[in-house]
């Protein structure tokens, strides 16, 4: 339901929507997360043991950590992600 003076709607009278600037809610989430990841990462240089199927060696943590990080943000993205009747029924 749309409601007089959102953002982005324009105003029903043929001026365009009104645009907002600067980062999101959403990127600043995303880049703080980061930072802190970085950080855990950077203070985890430790190697250790890493038993995966069956591939067994040594690697340090920071690097367990990435790997990880980027496999969820992998999985997450796919699993997150509309399917394309989804997306095509939001274009309508």
């Amino acid at each position: 339901m749309r409601r007089e003076g959102d953002p982005g709607e324009g105003d029903g009278m043929g001026r365009p929507p009104v645009q907002r600037s600067g980062p999101s809610g959403k990127w600043i989430a995303i880049i703080v997360a980061a930072v802190l990841l970085l950080i855990f990462a950077i203070q985890n240089s430790e190697r250790v043991d890493v038993d995966f199927f069956v591939i067994d060696t040594r690697a340090r943590v920071v690097t367990v950590i990435v790997v990880a990080a980027a496999l969820g943000f992998v999985i997450g993205f796919f699993v997150g992600r509309p399917s394309r009747s989804e997306r095509k029924a939001m274009k309508d």
